[in-house]
């Protein structure tokens, strides 16, 4: 009678269910397995392929109360036997010996398997029956969620999951299912939430923790991972998915060894676990087994060979082992198998600019920008922004080899987020070289040190900022090329591109050439990821054209870096430096007028702390302290010049500098105050010696803000305050800072920056505060104790594939307080415009700029400048062209025509005050050609550089011009610079 009951009741519940309880027909087997698929990586949307763990984490139902059979059938499910399983579960059903709970129970198994093999229709069939079962509602509604996931149906799959939560009961799954269907919209911070929330409640689940974990990296909390990686192995170490989440984990935050473990141990369960292949292939790529992770790359492959992230870094692995056409065609695959990743696109791009495919690359990079969002549904927004900003270091590099270095300041500088260390010395290194950049070049190296990774490579030590060696007499092209740091991205959440960059550890150079030019210098950097050591050495010598316009210094820098923790990082610096080089004051005054040899020793200490306070800002804090022993020896300027006297004196200078950053993924904020007191004393050959002291302070704020897709707005404010007293300076202003970016298109910008500005005295001439506003340089090297107003507008266009067009226009007016108690401001003006049209032709590998310059100065009635100048207009025409003709050579050729009218002014002291008096306009016109190739004879190893810098102003000499960079020299200059790295 009972078993009469049990039967009837069977049969009503599967008349109401309306369940398929028949087996598959050994006939229909093939077809079946055909449609038996594990899920692919689309399953959380198109585009979107790159998930590292699969969601069969969250499909994986866990009855209440598992029978034998239950438990056979998820063995063979597990083991890879799915119709296995499905057999099992129906034979259960003919049996008729299960009870109701039980039937329920196999029911959620047969969806859950159905979900695990990509079918997710059949699961719904099977789910829509069961939403009435209150007791296994919660389990059944998460599940259903995974499967409106697997059909891109999103906010079903967000809705069915919320309902799943709370019903409550049914363990982990509906969590689980949440944190899945959160991530499939992108709603990263959400996911991680959920599976925190419910970890942070009830009795701790291994799976749980390791999602966590897993979440955890996908917003770029590394450390957080790992110690819930450690929680969920020590509750279930054997569970492939926490076995698969700790190797990821362990790969991200730097411990290969453990990465490979757990891969490994992945692999004895399933050798064609194409996933843990991957995992095991970086793993040992990073630990410098290279052909061995390649090899392992090339077995993911063939476990799974349409996947998109494999074929990405088994092309970048062929790329590096120079299997050029096997890397593209992997490239080219992993492109078609997700069209929506950016990362192949990026990678096809480094290998074109390793061949000085210059205008490809672009394509390539602006292919990989348009596709970046879709990484959003695994990589939050700080990873995103890192995305962004590795993608501008790219750009940045193309616009460079271009000869377009200001658009490659633009391109970095426009990024709202300075955290990165890499984008700094990027911004930096593509200042070398430039006019008037050198000291913005100096703090942007120095705000790289707070963020950089312990004992990497220094930056070259460049003074004078000419890349090439040669000094103040020197060719002003820079080298670049050799060692790149645009990959240097920290490895995080399917981004383990920095896994294969060898850290490159040593580099020399040497400089020689003609007028007795030569000069070398060695770089070492050696440390992990705590602590670090850096070096840095330069010599160089040149006796230039005359007998003051010689060169020589030399330069050391030892830097020793320490990251206690992912938050905190200091490090302790100091640097020598001695000088030995002429210099001409007053060059058209025969009765002031003067040739100096200027001998300087200095020696600058700096200690420097960063702690980061929350995930989005942080503190910094900067001591210096400098001493100087400058040694002065005045000459007349009779031919031969006669000497005079000689000066002598002593100096030092203190400051401390602290600074609030904070940043998102819109906007980057600095407040900061910095003061500097210093003091020197003077003594010369007769008995006449004096001393003053200076003090300066300043309190600023700047604010970066991406308003939308068009308009970026800078703006600062601060407060400035000068006290010399061996000047009698008492000088203080507000000094406010409006900048604009205009982008109504991608091909199209345009920049307006307005400020007042007071560089004060910082030690070593580099502070943490904001060095260009909207892209434009803030501050000169003579800027130091001088109010600056300043106005600038610029613009480019891209009229069209081949052809670029850039202008530019600024007004500078400079504040001198005059040495007297009525603190008389003696005023400055500068004025200069640029015009620049730009050919790129397609398909052709040379590029070509046509440049017109005009500057205009008018220095201050009351002022005898150093220069003796009155007023000067230069104009300058320019042609420049670079050839790339191959991936090895590249030549570079510039030609200017300058001319230059000038008054200048002479001291006489039979003039009515001021005692100046003007001489007629002095004319000059001349041609300059520089030129230089670069023969890469090691792609990553070596760089031979040969040039020739032809300056022919001999009868005029051109004035207010950079002293450490400056345009034209006396004379021809034949140089070559060779440059190594291991």
């Amino acid at each position: 009678m009972k078993f009469i009951k049990f039967i009837c009741g069977l049969l009503f519940l599967l008349a109401i269910l309306g369940l398929p309880v028949g087996v598959a027909h050994s006939s229909d087997e093939d077809i079946f397995l055909g449609r038996f698929q594990p899920p692919l990586d689309q399953a959380m949307g198109a585009g979107r392929s790159a998930i590292w763990t699969l969601s069969d984490v969250a499909t994986q139902y866990q009855p209440l109360h598992p029978t034998p059979v239950m438990e056979a059938a998820i063995q063979a499910q597990e083991d890879a036997r799915p119709l296995d399983a499905l057999g099992l579960l129906d034979k259960a059903y003919k049996s008729g010996q299960a009870s109701v709970d039980a039937m329920v129970e196999m029911h959620l198994l047969r969806a859950s398997f159905f979900l695990q093999g990509n079918r997710p229709s059949d699961a719904v069939e099977i789910l829509a029956a069961l939403s009435g079962k209150s007791d296994y509602a919660a389990d059944s509604l998460a599940l259903m969620a995974m499967a409106h996931l697997q059909q891109g149906s999103m906010s079903q799959a967000i809705e069915a999951a919320q309902h799943a939560r709370r019903s409550g009961g049914g363990g982990v799954l509906p969590h689980l299912a949440l944190s899945y269907a959160f991530q499939g919209v992108g709603r990263l911070s959400e996911a991680h939430q959920v599976m925190h929330e419910f970890n942070a409640q009830g009795p701790q689940r291994a799976v749980a923790l390791a999602r966590e974990a897993e979440l955890a990296l996908t917003i770029d909390e590394i450390q957080s991972a790992t110690v819930l990686v450690k929680r969920a192995q020590e509750l279930e170490a054997a569970n492939p998915y926490v076995i698969s989440v700790s190797g990821l984990a362990w790969l991200i935050e730097g411990n290969a060894q453990e990465a490979k473990a757990a891969f490994e141990k992945t692999l004895r369960r399933d050798p064609q676990d194409a996933k843990a292949l991957f995992g095991l292939g970086l793993a040992e790529v990073k630990l410098g087994n290279f052909s061995v992770g390649q090899k392992r790359l090339q077995d993911a492959h063939r476990a799974d060979p349409n996947n998109a992230l494999i074929l990405t870094y088994l092309g970048r692995a062929q790329q590096q082992s120079g299997q050029t056409a096997e890397a593209r065609e992997s490239l080219r695959r992993a492109q078609q198998a997700d069209p929506k990743d950016p990362n192949p696109w990026l990678y096809q791009a480094q290998a074109e600019l390793q061949v000085s495919q210059l205008l490809d690359a672009r394509e390539s990079l602006r292919e990989a920008q348009a596709r970046t969002e879709y990484r959003r549904v695994y990589r939050g927004e700080r990873l995103l922004q890192e995305d962004e900003r590795l993608l501008q270091a790219n750009l940045a590099e193309v616009q460079r080899k271009l000869g377009m270095e200001s658009f490659a300041f633009h391109t970095l500088s426009d990024s709202v987020s300075e955290r990165n260390a890499d984008n700094l010395r990027n911004q930096a290194d593509v200042l070398q070289g430039q006019r008037f950049g050198e000291s913005a070049r100096r703090s942007l190296l120095l705000q790289s040190l707070f963020n950089e990774r312990p004992g990497s490579l220094p930056s070259p030590l460049d003074v004078y900022g000419d890349g090439a060696g040669a000094g103040q007499t020197g060719a002003t092209t820079p080298q670049h090329g050799v060692v790149s740091t645009l990959n240097a991205q920290q490895t995080n959440y399917n981004n383990y591109d920095a896994l294969f960059n060898q850290r490159v550890m040593f580099v020399t150079d040497a400089t020689v050439g003609s007028q007795n030019s030569y000069g070398e210098q060695i770089r070492f950097g050696a440390g992990d990821s705590t602590l670090g050591l850096s070096f840095a050495q330069r010599q160089f010598k040149t006796d230039g054209f005359a007998p003051f316009d010689g060169l020589d210094n030399s330069v050391s820098q030892a830097t020793v870096q320490w990251r206690p923790t992912q938050s905190t990082q200091m490090f302790v610096s100091h640097q020598t430096f001695n000088s030995h080089r002429g210099e001409r004051f007053y060059p058209g005054d025969p009765l002031q007028g003067k040739n100096a040899m200027i001998e300087n020793d200095s020696r600058i200490t700096r200690l420097g702390l960063r702690h980061s306070l929350t995930e989005d800002g942080e503190l910094r804090g900067l001591w210096s302290s400098q001493q100087i022993d400058p040694t002065i020896d005045i000459y007349d300027l009779s031919v031969p010049p006669n000497y005079t006297f000689s000066a002598y004196a002593s100096g030092s200078a203190h400051s401390e500098e602290l600074q609030y950053r904070r940043s998102g993924a819109t906007y980057a904020t600095q407040w900061g105050v910095q003061q500097t007191r210093g003091k020197i004393n003077f003594w010369y050959s007769f008995p006449y010696n004096f001393g003053y002291t200076q003090y300066s302070r300043q309190f600023y704020a700047a604010w970066q803000q991406m308003l939308n897709p068009y308009w970026q707005l800078d703006a600062g404010l601060g407060w400035g305050k000068i006290d010399d007293n061996g000047s009698h300076t008492r000088l203080q202003h507000w000094l406010p800072k409006l900048g604009l970016v205009y982008t109504p298109g991608s091909g199209t910008h345009v920049r307006l920056a307005a400020w007042e500005g007071m560089d004060v005295h910082s030690v070593g001439d580099a502070t943490l505060a904001p060095v260009s506003l909207a892209g434009i340089l803030l501050t000169r090297p003579n800027d130091n104790g001088l109010w600056v107003r300043a106005v600038s507008l610029g613009g480019d266009r891209q009229l069209s594939s081949d052809w670029l067009l850039a202008a530019e226009a600024q007004r500078r007016k400079t504040d001198l307080p005059a040495v007297n108690e009525f603190q008389v401001l003696l005023e400055q003006q500068v004025d200069e415009s640029r015009l620049t049209l730009h050919w790129q032709p397609q398909g052709k590998p040379w590029v070509m700029s046509l440049a017109y310059d005009y500057e205009r100065i008018q220095n201050d009635p009351l002022y005898l400048p150093l220069d003796s100048v009155d007023k000067q207009r230069l104009h300058s025409q320019q042609l420049a062209m670079r050839w790339f003709a191959n991936a090895k050579w590249t030549v570079n050729l510039e030609w200017s025509h300058n001319q230059v009218a000038a008054t200048q002014k002479i001291f006489d002291p039979s003039l009515p005050f001021p005692y100046f008096r003007t001489l007629p306009a002095n004319q000059d016109h001349f041609n300059q050609l520089d030129g230089n190739l670069n023969w890469k004879f090691n792609r990553s190893h070596g760089l031979l550089t040969a040039g020739v810098r032809n300056a022919t102003d001999k009868h005029y000499q051109y004035t207010e011009i950079d002293k450490l960079n400056p345009r034209f020299s006396n004379g021809r200059l034949v140089y070559a610079t060779l440059k190594f790295s291991w």
